[in-house]
């Protein structure tokens, strides 16, 4: 399974050109959903960030690297590996994109497109203070064997009703818990099929 996996993983998601994500600049962003290998025998790790206070939308919230679509990028996978660089300061050239989950929609009408790929090797990440307040790491283990879960986020004011899974203490909801979703189904199948 483990050497197996990514190759697997690759054959279950979306691989279509940027003309398939018609989608309006203005309500729409990019994600990189990024596998870290296993440094022992496990299955590797997801990166995800915590966001700072200090950011627009989503203040404090787990998340993946990402944002908005700028002029310059030249589609959406440019976009989800720009962010990444500037959040992370992940090398473009050190991620091997695998492809693409569904497109999910957030409770605030934003389409996330998440790109799938993997760290090629062991990388010294330098945190961008401003947007992000630390890397959090999940083992894939934990994910398969915790999946998703019904929670209740808080967000200002008000209590929401998400999927979620929670670790090191940080609760992981929202548009981030639908992409963990979608991985953790692929990789159960995946799994099954190998088993």
């Amino acid at each position: 399974m483990q050497t197996m996996w990514p190759k697997k993983l690759a054959q279950k998601l979306r691989v279509e050109p940027e003309k398939d994500f018609q989608l309006p600049h203005e309500t729409s962003a990019a994600v990189l959903v990024l596998f870290l290998p296993s440094t022992d025998n496990g299955l590797g790790h997801l990166l995800l960030t915590k966001r700072t206070s200090k950011v627009e939308s989503h203040k404090g919230q787990m998340s993946f690297p990402g944002g908005f679509r700028e002029k310059t990028d030249a589609g959406w996978l440019e976009t989800a590996l720009r962010e990444a660089q500037e959040e992370v300061g992940i090398s473009r050239d050190q991620v091997h994109v695998l492809g693409c989950l569904n497109p999910v929609l957030t409770k605030g009408a934003i389409t996330i497109v998440p790109y799938v790929g993997i760290l090629n090797s062991p990388y010294q990440f330098q945190v961008n203070p401003d947007e992000v307040e630390k890397i959090v790491l999940l083992p894939i283990e934990t994910l398969l064997q915790q999946g998703l879960k019904p929670v209740e986020a808080r967000e200002e004011h008000y209590t929401i009703q998400s999927i979620g899974i929670s670790w090191e203490g940080e609760l992981i909801w929202g548009a981030t818990a639908k992409m963990l979703e979608q991985i953790h189904e692929i990789l159960g199948q995946i799994i099954k099929e190998t088993s």
